[in-house]
């Protein structure tokens, strides 16, 4: 058939085609949305270590995630720095706190990162070279992406970190998103002083750089018959992959938004199924003409999958472009990271032709009722 039968029949109503593309593109749009929402969250719950150069990491054997990182005896890392294949090993102090602007009272929740000034650790060389601000004084720098409840503040100027009136000496760019309103780089020395006396025999972690040429499962395999049971070692694959995995699998962030992806799905497919189901309504003798003609049912039954599919690529641009303006306000407003990129908007275009698919499938039982036999 050359006749682009879906095509006309597509254009033929423009009102009803519009309601249709409207309602498809709404739902995408709900999709778009959710799966960029699962996305942000599946990079910024490892945000920090994919700030941090490392790789191999040791965390203590009741790790759960980095908010819950439970501290083990500093000495594990001058063990493991003794094994062959290890370049470095570096301290890495983290825990959560409270920021308090000193000037407008504004509050909010704070990751407090400790770290040596002399061993830089960021994989980012613009985050190393403001290190050496801190100073043995109380001292930090802020993370400009700071949530607007940290109130305004600059460098030079003054916050209470965990109520102790501190310098903010620098600043650098993370953003922390779900995690906390937002975060601060201290010494090790300042993260003790803010966090107690405590911690100056402990770290959260200890971040391995390994020599070059030197075999990880090898190095993996010495570390862990080198150091005791209450602590591991993983690479900074697994270490990430576990974190993404608790917040997006287990923790109800995950869950909610493939929930929501899954009823804008089917909530799109049921507009389609409906707008569709009253077009083949609408056509019957048309459609049983095509029989009496003697066109084979697998052509008649292609035009309406088409026009389905027609909907669907109509439907996928506005919602592209929406989609695309709304991640960019969700960034400015909330810090959260949700960005465009093609595997998402691959994601969502397929899912969209399987969508408008299945609701055309659906319909075409109205053409298999059209009988020639009607039109006499």
């Amino acid at each position: 058939m050359r006749t682009p039968l879906a095509w006309l029949n597509s254009t033929d109503r423009p009102r009803q085609t519009a309601t249709a593309v409207g309602g498809v593109c709404f739902a995408l749009l709900l999709i778009f949305m959710q799966a960029g929402f699962l996305g942000a969250a599946r990079t910024n719950v490892a945000i920090v270590y994919l700030a941090l150069d490392f790789d191999l990491v040791i965390h203590s054997r009741a790790y759960l995630t980095l908010p819950r990182s439970d501290p083990f005896d500093r000495i594990r890392l001058k063990q493991a720095a003794s094994v062959p294949g290890v370049q470095s090993v570096a301290r890495f102090l983290v825990d959560s706190g409270r920021w308090r602007n000193l000037a407008s009272g504004g509050t909010g929740s704070a990751y407090f990162l400790g770290v040596n000034p002399e061993q830089p650790v960021f994989a980012d060389a613009r985050i190393n070279a403001q290190l050496a601000k801190l100073r043995p004084t109380l001292t930090a720098l802020v993370d400009r992406r700071s949530r607007k409840s940290y109130g305004p503040w600059a460098v030079g100027g003054q916050a209470a970190l965990n109520g102790q009136t501190t310098t903010i000496t620098g600043d650098y760019e993370l953003g922390m998103g779900l995690l906390a309103d937002g975060s601060v780089i201290v010494s090790e020395d300042n993260y003790e002083r803010l966090m107690g006396p405590g911690n100056s025999t402990r770290a959260n972690l200890g971040l391995i750089k390994l020599a070059p040429g030197a075999d990880p499962a090898a190095v993996i395999a010495a570390l862990r018959a080198r150091l005791p049971g209450d602590v591991t070692v993983v690479t900074r694959a697994d270490i990430i992959r576990r974190e993404q995995n608790y917040f997006v699998n287990v923790k109800p962030v995950g869950v909610l938004f493939r929930v929501g992806m899954i009823v804008a799905f089917a909530a799109g497919a049921a507009i389609l199924y409906q707008i569709l189901a009253s077009e083949m309504n609408n056509r019957i003798s048309e459609f049983a003409t095509l029989k009496a003609l003697g066109y084979p049912p697998r052509t008649i039954y292609s035009a309406g999958l088409q026009q389905g599919l027609i909907y669907a690529l109509l439907a996928y641009g506005p919602a592209f472009l929406l989609a695309t303006g709304l991640y960019r306000v969700a960034r400015q407003l909330s810090g959260f990271p949700v960005y465009m990129d093609a595997s998402r908007a691959a994601l969502v275009l397929g899912l969209a032709l399987i969508m408008c698919a299945i609701a055309a499938v659906l319909s075409l039982w109205k053409i298999r009722n059209a009988d020639p036999a009607s039109l006499f």
